[in-house]
């Protein structure tokens, strides 16, 4: 729950700036000795500074830049496992898999130390040090990197998803519109997605259930360009 508080606060504080302990305390329905424990917990995280009875946004590069991905991380993030979930069930033992930088592939990877001698390939930053830690065999595109969203993208990236035969490629995107395009706000990450698809036997979109209906300016293909659509 303490988690789920932490990402409240800096979207508040994200919206307001400044914020006191009281304050917290009465929009999150808490005491003010938890919250005075999860500003703690965001001030280790150099996400935050605290002051004289509440908070301010760290105004570093670092807090600018891991903020919006902490709070992608943990939107629905019940709906993102279940996801997980179901597509792990499209993967085979030996098997070469793509990964995006989205947070719906990065819910996958716990459920992949169940797979046996698969190798990933992904150009998300988090995803690299997470399939480390469960030990999946793992390498990185390259490229340049997104520092919003942790994504390398770019020519080196396209070049090196281009030098594999992947069995199946994994991605999430903003939004599929009522024509079922799949659209997106970010040129480069999409491009990075178009390869892998290109460059897998099977492909599949990560969606959650509210970005059916939506569109946004960057088409990244249509939904019968991709093998299917997993989503809750």
């Amino acid at each position: 729950m303490s988690v789920e508080r932490e990402r409240q606060i800096l979207e508040i504080l994200l919206k307001e700036k400044k914020v006191n302990v009281p304050q917290l305390a009465k929009a999150l329905y808490v005491s003010e000795p938890s919250i005075r424990r999860d500003l703690q917990s965001l001030e280790k995280q150099n996400l935050i500074k605290r002051i004289h009875g509440g908070a301010v946004l760290e105004e570093t590069a670092l807090s600018k830049n891991k903020i919006p991905f902490l709070i992608r991380e943990y939107e629905q993030s019940g709906a993102k496992a279940m996801i997980a979930k179901k597509a792990i069930n499209f993967i085979c033992d030996n098997d070469v898999v793509f990964l995006d930088a989205s947070t719906s592939c990065y819910y996958l990877i716990p459920f992949l130390a169940s797979k046996r001698n698969i190798t990933v390939i992904t150009n998300s930053v988090k995803a690299l040090i997470k399939l480390a830690e469960y030990g999946v065999h793992t390498i990185s595109t390259g490229g340049t990197l997104i520092n919003s969203c942790l994504a390398l993208v770019g020519e080196e990236a396209h070049r090196v998803i281009e030098t594999y035969n992947a069995d199946i490629a994994f991605f999430s995107c903003r939004g599929v519109s009522e024509e079922g395009y799949l659209t997106d706000i970010a040129p480069e990450e999409n491009y990075v997605r178009k390869k892998m698809i290109q460059n897998a036997q099977k492909s599949y979109l990560l969606c959650a259930g509210e970005k059916f209906g939506k569109s946004y300016f960057h088409r990244l293909c249509h939904k019968e360009e991709i093998t299917g659509i997993i989503h809750e």
